[in-house]
């Protein structure tokens, strides 16, 4: 596949394709990234640290798969950016460079399989216990009746379902390195059924509370245990 050059962000995150993620820059190095991106309309790398700082003079190293990101938004207030980018398409880096005004890195882009080899019985299945799993946590939050827009197309899918999964970033850089879609939503479904029951114990817990406290009770709820 053809190799390409672009900035390159060392971030203490995990940016995945089609998902937004908010920044605020303020060295002078990802300023002038910033808008170099700004005035040429290019995108730039993000990749997850695996080794060093996320700011400093030092040049973190990163895992090789990152993904590309274009600024969808930004507010210039001198000092700083407030910059919206969402990700575009993963990446395996193929050599980085640290002697410019910010990083670089020659990538080579990788191919998407766009839900090749899944059945779309298994993709509705896990999107509906994906937007179960969402509902629970916008009810723990106190926003019952909002509705988040969850894609049906699957590599999409699997996207935003590792976006918003609690796991360490380790398992997420690990989903954003799986080629395979399907892998991908397999690992997802083993998350998400786990995740979902214990928003549902969560959530049972407050409930409880809640009716304890309107009746006015003293005695202890929970255990110390």
């Amino acid at each position: 596949m053809a190799i390409s050059r672009l900035p390159l962000m060392p971030l203490n995150a995990v940016l995945f394709p089609s998902m937004p993620m908010p920044l605020v820059l303020w060295e002078p190095r990802y300023l002038r990234m910033a808008r170099y991106c700004l005035e040429e309309g290019s995108e730039f790398g993000v990749a997850l640290i695996r080794e060093g700082p996320e700011i400093g003079d030092e040049v973190a190293e990163t895992h090789a798969v990152g993904t590309t990101a274009e600024i969808a938004d930004f507010r210039d207030a001198g000092d700083h950016i407030s910059v919206l980018a969402i990700g575009r398409k993963r990446f395996r880096t193929v050599q980085v460079f640290d002697d410019g005004p910010y990083p670089e890195a020659e990538v080579e882009l990788l191919s998407e399989q766009e839900g090749a080899g899944v059945s779309p019985e298994f993709v509705a299945d896990i999107r509906s216990l994906f937007a179960d799993e969402i509902d629970l946590i916008l009810q723990l939050l106190g926003f019952e009746g909002v509705e988040l827009e969850i894609p049906a197309q699957a590599d999409k899918l699997s996207y935003m379902i590792a976006a918003h999964l609690r796991v360490p970033l380790q398992a997420k850089q690990e989903l954003l390195e799986t080629d395979r879609c399907g892998q991908r939503l397999a690992r997802e479904l083993e998350l998400v059924q786990k995740e979902r029951q214990e928003y549902r114990v969560l959530l049972a817990a407050r409930e409880h509370f809640d009716q304890h406290a309107a009746k006015g009770g003293t005695e202890q709820v929970f255990s110390d245990n």
